[in-house]
């Protein structure tokens, strides 16, 4: 039920910022900075399962947002962000390493793919922005706030795996479908250009770091630090609020 209702309200956020896009022409005027904006990247996941990363093997997929923003003063805006990334473990482990076998004994998988969807509100302090007379070409950001992620994956656990001489010689998989609410810090860091016109185009990179280790379906500790986190890069368009 938490999830279920998790899920209607960042609908009903994304709605309202679709109406916001909208309507922009309707809207009255305010600060030089509040706009709305939409962005795209690519994205990757630090999981107990999802990669090798002292080889640097992990998967790079899919992530979008669209976001809010509100100058509250000379350098702070507040920033509300909804979008979504695709999750995907890959299978970088074959079946024969024992670490897989590890954790189906304690019914962890060791593999899953699905679609997260997260919602967060944070101040941005803005480090260079413009001032009277002075237009800076390109305008620098960053913000940390507070989120609340919503993802389902499908997920596959080995159960009653035997090795023998490091040869997969018995076990079954076992899959099912799983889904996961947690809260979660984002930093974000960005760049954006000073056209002086209503449109800008920029470059934000995120991290959200996620308040438990449940993402991924597997919560026995695998890398260095025990929280998962999502991370990702986009490309974005800016269109400000009748500049």
């Amino acid at each position: 039920m938490v999830a279920i209702n998790l899920k209607l309200f960042m609908l009903r956020i994304l709605f309202t910022l679709i109406l916001n896009i909208s309507f922009i022409g309707l809207l009255s005027a305010q600060g030089s900075r509040d706009h709305i904006s939409g962005g795209f990247g690519w994205g990757m996941i630090y999981a107990e399962n999802a990669g090798i990363y002292k080889f640097m093997e992990f998967k790079m997929e899919p992530a979008f947002t669209v976001a809010y923003s509100k100058e509250i003063s000379d350098k702070f805006d507040i920033k509300a962000s909804v979008g979504g990334q695709v999750l995907n473990s890959g299978e970088f482990r074959p079946l024969n390493n024992p670490i897989i076998i590890k954790w189906g004994d304690n019914g962890q998988a060791y593999y899953f793919k699905g679609m997260s969807y997260f919602l967060d509100v944070m101040p941005v302090f803005n480090l260079n922005p413009n001032t009277s007379g002075v237009g800076e070409p390109v305008n620098f950001y960053a913000g940390l706030g507070l989120g609340a992620m919503y993802s389902e994956r499908a997920q596959r656990v080995m159960r009653d795996g035997v090795l023998e001489n490091g040869i997969y010689i018995q076990g079954f998989v076992e899959r099912s479908n799983q889904s996961t609410t947690v809260a979660y810090v984002p930093v974000k860091f960005g760049m954006v250009s000073n056209f002086e016109y209503e449109w800008d185009i920029g470059l934000e990179l995120s991290a959200m770091f996620l308040m438990s280790s449940e993402i991924d379906g597997n919560n026995m500790q695998n890398k260095l630090i025990y929280p998962d986190v999502m991370g990702n890069f986009q490309f974005f368009v800016r269109r400000y609020i009748n500049r």
